[in-house]
């Protein structure tokens, strides 16, 4: 176990199919991360709680196809986008935001934080999707324009497109602070 905490992700991810121990590290290291993310992206605990396991799954598939020449983050948020599109796709429930079920990810939160971030959740909620993905990699990950059209894969004029029309969406709902 030692040995796994201090390796580099790209080793790690390497070493997960065979030796369940590396994956654990992985997890371990990620799981907030890859939680924030999904849900971010769906608006949903539950879905991101789906959007966890599956990509921790796809981690250690044969199929999987990845290059150690790109940052794992970087890559793992293509990842994890595209779990949580199909998530969306196969939840095909309501986005409600009501996220009583945030797992309690950070046992540090209170329960006026876990309110603002079922808020958050709806607001995001009520965005197109392209437009909620966009405010996720710009705004609550810091992601460069650039490194944002990246992950997308669309060009930067089309990011800044949808970022202005969610934040203007977003300025128009009476229940929002963002000014």
């Amino acid at each position: 176990m030692a040995r796994w905490s201090e390796a580099d992700d790209w080793v790690l991810l390497r070493a997960a199919r065979r030796q369940p121990a590396a994956l654990d590290a992985l997890f371990r290291r990620h799981r907030h991360y890859v939680f924030r993310l999904g849900w971010g992206f769906t608006g949903d605990g539950n879905l991101a709680n789906d959007v966890v396991q599956e990509v921790f799954l796809r981690l250690i598939a044969p199929s999987l196809r990845w290059r150690p020449r790109a940052a794992f983050r970087s890559w793992l948020y293509r990842v994890v986008l595209n779990v949580s599109r199909e998530q969306r796709r196969i939840g095909a429930r309501e986005l409600t935001g009501s996220d009583a079920d945030l797992e309690r990810h950070s046992d540090e939160l209170s329960a006026e934080e876990e309110q603002r971030l079922a808020e958050l959740g709806r607001l995001l909620g009520s965005l197109p999707d392209r437009q909620r993905e966009v405010i996720v990699l710009r705004v609550f990950e810091g992601m460069t324009t650039r490194e944002t059209a990246k992950v997308m894969r669309c060009r930067e004029g089309t990011v800044k497109a949808h970022l202005h029309r969610a934040t203007a969406a977003l300025r128009k709902r009476p229940e929002s602070d963002i000014k």
